[in-house]
């Protein structure tokens, strides 16, 4: 069994940044708190990641810096995630090193909704509409897949368990 859990970065700032500058648009206040909020909810559900690898883009590294830095988890930073498209994801993923079962995946929209859509096949029945939504920032989802070896994942053979935007996070946050 592998897991992937794709993360799109947190709210950024849009003052002041052309497509020139993009890359290097940090997060803003309220991104800061959402990723600082969703990693106190994965501290309590002891999330176990054997691999994280972030976009290389600013708004990207500080999510993962906020995120998972205070699991004890570093992450790998791959610039072919800045502006990609699903195929270039999922071309890292069959990629991958088959002793990691559990991989979190940093990036971007368009890509991020892309590859979930390219890689669930079913879901959970309260979560098929998510299928056709783009991300917010900080929104969080795990696929599950029934294969041991990550060069044979086709495209569909994913099942959607959780989707967790940050509201979502928040009210999970208070129950705690």
């Amino acid at each position: 069994m592998k897991r992937i859990v794709l993360l799109r970065h947190a709210s950024a700032k849009n003052d002041k940044f052309t497509q020139e500058n993009d890359h290097e648009k940090p997060l803003d206040s309220i991104g800061e708190r959402e990723s600082i909020n969703l990693s106190n909810w994965l501290k309590n559900i002891y999330l176990d990641l054997d691999l994280i690898i972030s976009s290389d883009a600013k708004r990207a590294t500080q999510t993962s810096e906020l995120v998972f830095k205070p699991l004890g988890k570093t992450f790998e930073k791959n610039s072919s995630f800045y502006l990609c498209s699903y195929e270039e994801i999922l071309q890292t993923i069959r990629k991958l090193n088959d002793k990691f079962n559990s991989v979190a995946i940093v990036g971007h929209e368009p890509s991020i909704s892309d590859t979930l859509r390219a890689l669930v096949g079913s879901s959970r029945p309260d979560l098929e509409k998510i299928l056709n939504t783009a991300y917010q920032p900080c929104t969080m989802t795990f696929v599950y897949f029934n294969v041991n070896n990550w060069n044979s994942l086709n495209e569909k053979d994913g099942i959607l368990e959780e989707y967790l935007t940050p509201e979502i996070i928040n009210m999970k946050n208070e129950k705690n």
